[in-house]
């Protein structure tokens, strides 16, 4: 599943090249996937220049200098990618935005995953593709009042469910809500609405400890051996106390605990 260190990776990696320059040519390889209307791409992204790449939760936005943006819902598996033009498109890829330069920026995923749309400037912010997600988790909007509020409105949904909720906090998936339970030594499976001020002030701190590290640092933080994220991939014990890792099904997602490390109470 990808999840926001990723997206914020896939950023890097294609933001440098890709801001400031002109699209010559737009290829659609998968209608299904990609919701652009013909006109959409002659009048308002062909021949325009990329303003700016951005992050929204788990999605990408890739804004244009004619005041269209295009918005990547990223699903489990999509990837932004920047190839040379002469390399055949494969069955995953979706479309293509073509450079003068003989580069190709390419997004692919797998099946029906992922979404592609256009949004009018004037509708990005007041009813386009991403009205309806929360708050971004890096962002100082989340403030631990804020996190307690909404804590307090999904008081019966699990902890986990709770993190997920992407009209909750935007950018959350299945491992880092993962590592964000285990870090801050709560049960994923609990109830928001039995959790202590203290567990969830500790949750809060962790959820902001946690993907800021794997943002910045995604390396360093994917080989150490003090997270969970690391033990799942390998089938190691708790990479606090060796104590033999369970195995749950919590909002019919798998998910990993140590019964040790995150008790009940």
């Amino acid at each position: 599943m990808i999840e926001l260190p990723d997206v914020e990776r896939m950023i890097e990696s294609i933001a440098g090249y890709t801001t400031g320059k002109t699209i010559s040519a737009i290829r659609i390889d998968d209608p299904s996937v990609v919701s652009v209307k013909p006109w959409i791409v002659q009048d308002h992204l062909e021949h325009h220049a990329v303003a700016s790449v951005e992050r929204q939760g788990r999605h990408v936005v890739l804004r244009f200098r004619s005041d269209y943006s295009l918005v990547f819902d990223m699903g489990d598996d999509g990837l932004l990618r920047l190839e040379s033009q002469t390399a055949p498109p494969t069955e995953r890829t979706r479309i293509r935005f073509q450079f003068a330069a003989g580069r190709e920026l390419r997004f692919s995923s797998s099946g029906s995953q992922g979404a592609v749309e256009a949004v009018a400037g004037n509708e990005f912010d007041e009813n386009g593709a991403l009205e309806s997600l929360g708050v971004d988790p890096l962002s100082e909007d989340l403030t631990v009042e804020r996190f307690e509020k909404l804590a307090s409105d999904n008081a019966r949904s699990t902890v986990k469910g709770f993190l997920l909720n992407q009209k909750a906090i935007a950018g959350i998936g299945n491992d880092y809500a993962d590592e964000i339970c285990f870090q801050a030594g709560v049960r994923p499976d609990l109830r928001v609405g039995s959790l202590r001020p203290g567990q969830i002030q500790r949750l809060h701190r962790y959820l902001k400890r946690v993907l800021r590290r794997a943002t910045l640092h995604w390396s360093a933080a994917h080989s150490d051996p003090g997270w969970l994220i690391n033990s799942r991939l390998n089938g190691s014990g708790c990479p606090r106390c060796r104590h033999e890792l369970t195995f749950l099904r919590v909002t019919g997602l798998k998910t990993i605990i140590c019964p040790r490390c995150q008790r009940a109470a």
